[in-house]
């Protein structure tokens, strides 16, 4: 079964925050791991929660085009969060990383069903399609 929109994001940010968590857990018992420090990783975890959050609250969607409006009317709020982190550049980058991830997710599947419409949704089926009817067969016109 395919994943949806919806279900790849919340795997996403669930992932992130559990690898955030990890890291958190190995600095506090003294690792040297390069990047952001145990509290912050900490906050980017929060802030992921809070991503994944927004996304079950959403719901699911029986069709794709519904769910897509749904992630995007996400947006806003994702950028306020972003804005409003401002003073932590890593917890601001999880909020403006999840409106990317969004948009991008949008523009994926814009992308597949253009291309859906441009191949007529069958691609490589010949405009003469043969189902086995004696019409399609000019060999049989002569009898």
């Amino acid at each position: 079964m395919a994943e949806t929109a919806r279900e790849y994001l919340i795997h996403r940010f669930r992932g992130d925050a559990q690898s955030l968590r990890e890291r958190m857990g190995a600095l506090q018992r003294g690792a040297n791991i390069p990047g952001p420090d145990a509290a912050t990783s900490g906050r980017m975890a929060e802030a992921c929660d809070a991503v994944v959050h927004l996304l079950e609250g959403i719901g699911v969607h029986d069709d794709m085009q519904s769910e897509l409006a749904a992630l995007a009317a996400l947006i806003p709020q994702l950028d306020e969060r972003a804005k409003a982190g401002a003073h932590s550049p890593p917890v601001r980058a999880v909020y403006a990383g999840a409106a990317t991830r969004i948009r991008e997710v949008e523009a994926a599947e814009a992308k597949a069903t253009m291309a859906g419409t441009i191949t007529g949704g069958d691609v490589g089926e010949d405009e003469d399609d043969d189902d086995g009817d004696a019409e399609d067969d000019d060999v049989h016109d002569d009898a």
